[in-house]
């Protein structure tokens, strides 16, 4: 807690209250203890503590959005990649199958004469 900001226990709130009834009556007691924080002031967001964890969120979206940005222009390096090597073995494949195929061919043309 900062300066000025002082805990009130169950005691105080307690002692206040009774105070509130005896000076101002039982309604205006009751207002004003319905308007105080149950943990007291400290407990209690500001706007500018609201704005300031508004602007962390916003530079951490930022940050993260960049981040995935740029894992996801990685990954679509790494797919093309990966494209690129399928396509080369399948070629790679396909030449060996066709040799095959003409060894077969030869070896049954030669056979059945």
């Amino acid at each position: 807690m900062g300066d000025g900001d002082v805990a009130i226990s169950e005691h105080d709130r307690y002692e206040l209250h009774k105070w509130l009834v005896d000076n101002a009556g039982e309604r205006v007691a009751e207002t004003l203890m319905a308007h105080l924080p149950p943990g007291g002031w400290a407990e209690v967001a500001t706007k500018r503590d609201l704005e300031h964890i508004e602007t962390v969120l916003r530079l951490e979206l930022r940050a993260a959005s960049s981040e995935l940005r740029g894992d996801f222009h990685d990954l679509r390096g790494e797919l093309h990649q990966l494209r690129a090597d399928v396509n080369d073995k399948l070629r790679s494949h396909l030449v060996g199958l066709m040799g095959l195929n003409i060894s077969l061919a030869a070896a049954l043309i030669t056979f059945l004469r």
